[in-house]
């Protein structure tokens, strides 16, 4: 059962709380295991048995009442925090700048949480141009022409990730729009959701779009890391519920995308079950499988057969040390797939790269496309 939202206005102070709270459950939880092998090794000892274990007793009361009294404190503090911050908050005011990043990090390692407990701090699907949300209705989108790109960023990343400012950064839906006539639009979501419901709520997204901007011809898919998996997952599944607007879907571009799962994600689900085979490292086991579902996804990544067919292209980044080329490039990715592999290339430089936007445009400015 779902938890009550919190507060209007109140968001960070009960997040933080209840964080700080569950950290000193785990740190007691260590010091307690570190603890009984101590006493368990001089109980064993007939001569100092007894009052080794009137030791015990008393060091476990002690212990106890000061980490009761630890997040007691924590627990009065954050409440005094979470009235501050319901003084101070506009809960009207958009999301922007540091505390969009912010909270784009939080919604990656415990979106699903978040959303769970009807916490404020849970972003929706959304999308955004121009630095504002974009409502689906026809006076808003009436001036999109017949294309339309829409880019789909990556684990705690936001619309903001594609406009990174940099020396030789590329705005991949500006040049669009100035060399193709395509128009461009940015996908928020929360990283923290499985990928799978996040598939969904783009697929609905989609096609509540096209309800309201009949004058799209063409819808083009561009997702990096996660995001290529979500637009994936959206195609499959509207592929297999028959959706009439992936008809309208001509290319999905796919940049430093784990089609076969991420590294880092694999050596923390290893790192988790590590933990837990002793008493003493277990609770930071425990902390460590607490990360959200969607960075949990991320370990096997999309390993089906696409059902969608639809036109795919790959870009994997030769110097990517979060997604290898392996399974950026997935050599098991049957039909209309190109791969291009740019040497030297990290995973977020391909977010803004001149030599990816011009892979890009070459796809999307041939005949056909």
């Amino acid at each position: 059962m779902s938890k009550r939202p919190a507060a209007p206005g109140a968001a960070y102070a009960p997040v933080l709380k209840a964080g700080f709270q569950a950290t000193t459950l785990r740190v007691q939880e260590m010091h307690h295991a570190i603890a009984d092998k101590t006493f368990d090794v001089l109980q064993r000892v007939p001569v100092i048995a007894a009052p080794a274990r009137l030791v015990q007793t008393t060091h476990d009361a002690i212990t106890d009442g000061v980490y009761a009294t630890m997040r007691h404190v924590a627990g009065a503090l954050g409440s005094l925090a979470a009235h501050a911050e319901r003084l101070g908050a506009d809960p009207g005011r958009p999301l922007q700048g540091k505390e969009l990043a912010l909270r784009s990090a939080l919604n990656a390692l415990a979106g699903d949480a978040l959303r769970e407990q009807g916490s404020t701090l849970a972003l929706t699907m959304g999308f955004h141009a121009g630095g504002r949300a974009l409502p689906l209705t026809r006076a808003a989108l009436a001036g999109l022409g017949e294309r339309l790109c829409v880019f789909i960023h990556g684990l705690g990343c936001d619309e903001r990730s594609w406009l990174r400012p940099a020396d030789e950064a590329i705005d991949y839906g500006s040049e669009l729009k100035r060399e193709l006539d395509i128009d461009a639009i940015y996908l928020r979501y929360n990283t923290g959701l499985p990928v799978a419901e996040n598939g969904k709520q783009l697929g609905a997204q989609l096609a509540q779009l096209l309800r309201a901007a009949p004058q799209l011809r063409e819808l083009l898919l561009i997702g990096h890391s996660m995001g290529g998996l979500v637009a994936r997952s959206a195609c499959d599944d509207a592929a297999a519920a028959g959706r009439a607007w992936l008809k309208r879907v001509g290319m999905l571009i796919c940049l430093g995308t784990p089609h076969q799962g991420a590294a880092l994600e694999k050596l923390g689900h290893a790192l988790s079950g590590a933990l837990a085979v002793s008493d003493v490292t277990r609770p930071l086991g425990r902390i460590a499988n607490r990360r959200s579902q969607g960075i949990k996804d991320l370990r096997h990544g999309l390993r089906a057969p696409m059902r969608s067919m639809l036109p795919l292209r790959v870009v994997a980044g030769g110097g990517d040390r979060l997604v290898g080329l392996k399974s950026a490039s997935d050599a098991g990715l049957a039909g209309d797939v190109q791969r291009v592999q740019l040497a030297g290339l990290g995973h977020m430089a391909l977010l803004n790269h001149p030599r990816v936007y011009a892979v890009i445009r070459a796809w999307l400015a041939a005949p056909g496309a």
